[in-house]
């Protein structure tokens, strides 16, 4: 069967439509003629594969990547760049219109990546038997089947090296695959770079790691940090509840944005690192200077309240993590920053709690996919504070909490960000300004 395609959805794929069907086509761009195979059918729409292009779209390239077809993980990379930045700002568009009625004259271009290839700080991977061998691989596309990888394009290249080492190491003590019956083998494997420091955790079943391994793995070059998980329950959790410290250092330090930082293995760290830093600033750059206080609500480690230092007097984080709150404290007294303070708790409670004490110049808010609760929108609509920036990894959600906020903020400007290259998510930042009620 053939189709025009009409527009481009949420997860990259092709959109045309059949008498009343929605066609939701995979690898297929605006513009295009189509030939398709439906793969799923339900009464509201039908998945389907691109078979063929009859018609091919200026913006259709050819995908660098030999797994592109199976892993799924990339959506878009058979888009050239340009067309990329310009999809993800449509797709800001698109949810502020759908959801809040708010107009495209305020989303401004996407900011572009520097690197679109090679820009992924970390890697959370399982392992697989191939050919008899341990090996670290990608889930296929909607299946629970692992294929064995040579590289993936998008991590750093200093991961794939690192990866390669640590799995020959495992090979060489003849350490096999996890296995749920005996509660034995390994299962999968972390890795994080940044400036070149690397911390590793391989996660396994009841094994005691043998130390002529360790001492092989610790030789690594760049590798100072080595952890082994516990995890001997079907949990997706990635790591499982026993952390141990084999080698090495407890943590990896580097420099961020003037902040000397030491990096937890659980800790959160954005995956892009040169495009975090840029976002940050950009929020920071939209925060006014000679504030009272300044509150971050999602504030995992602590950066962003750390960076608004010479903002305001006072600025206090908010998170809900135990462990993310200690790392933050860390940063804070290790660059002698005295005015930021952090705190371990449910975000609208905290700020609900502080709004009543002391007014609040400015509210920073970087919620998980999720969006913002009903207690959070409720706690920031009561607690009138003047000026709010959203950094959002959802534009849905922040469209549909951007309608209930709107009735009392104006939104100033909405900044896309192309934080992962190739791939369907955008994350954006959003400017909001109280509304000023006339008496």
């Amino acid at each position: 069967m053939k189709t025009r395609i009409e527009k481009m959805g949420i997860n990259g794929e092709g959109i045309a439509y059949d008498r009343k069907s929605v066609l939701f086509i995979e690898d297929a761009l605006p513009g295009e003629m189509v030939e398709y195979q439906v793969i799923s059918d339900s009464k509201a729409y039908k998945k389907a594969k691109c078979l063929k292009v009859y018609e091919r779209s200026k913006d259709r390239k050819e995908p660098e990547c030999p797994y592109y077809k199976r892993c799924g993980g990339c959506q878009i990379m058979h888009m050239n760049y340009s067309a990329q930045l310009d999809y993800k700002r449509d797709m800001v568009v698109e949810a502020l219109n759908k959801y809040a009625l708010i107009d495209e004259s305020v989303v401004e271009d996407t900011l572009s990546n520097e690197n679109v290839f090679g820009y992924r700080n970390s890697l959370k991977l399982p392992f697989m038997n191939h050919h008899g061998k341990l090996t670290t691989g990608l889930y296929e596309k909607d299946s629970n089947h692992i294929m064995n990888i040579d590289k993936c394009l998008i991590h750093d290249k200093g991961l794939e090296r690192v990866r390669k080492n640590i799995v020959n190491v495992l090979n060489k003590y003849g350490y096999a695959v996890y296995d749920y019956k005996n509660k034995k083998g390994i299962r999968s494997l972390f890795i994080r770079v940044i400036d070149n420091h690397y911390q590793a955790c391989i996660v396994t079943g009841e094994d005691v790691l043998d130390s002529k391994c360790l001492d092989d793995l610790e030789r690594i070059e760049g590798l100072e940090s080595i952890y082994q998980s516990i995890h001997t329950t079907k949990s997706h959790e990635f790591f499982g509840k026993q952390m141990i410290h084999l080698r090495g250092k407890k943590s990896i330090g580097f420099t961020f944005n003037g902040l000397r930082i030491n990096l937890s293995i659980r800790a959160f760290f954005q995956l892009n690192t040169r495009q975090s830093s840029r976002l940050y600033e950009l929020v920071k750059k939209e925060v006014k200077d000679n504030q009272n206080v300044i509150f971050e609500a999602y504030s995992g480690i602590g950066i962003m309240s750390l960076m608004m230092k010479d903002k305001a007097k006072k600025i206090i984080g908010v998170e809900s993590i135990a462990d993310a709150v200690n790392n933050a404290r860390k940063i804070a007294k290790d660059n002698g920053i005295d005015n930021v303070s952090f705190v371990c708790d449910d975000a609208p409670l905290s700020f609900t709690r502080y709004a009543k004490k002391e007014h609040i110049d400015t509210l920073i808010v970087d919620p998980p996919r999720t969006g913002l609760s009903d207690d959070m929108l409720e706690a920031i609509i009561r607690s009138r504070v003047d000026n709010m920036i959203y950094v959002s990894c959802n534009p849905s959600t922040l469209a549909k909490n951007l309608m209930v906020l709107k009735k009392y903020y104006n939104v100033l400007k909405v900044k896309p960000v192309d934080m992962f290259s190739n791939c369907a998510s955008v994350e954006s930042i959003t400017v909001l300004k109280r509304k000023q009620v006339s008496r």
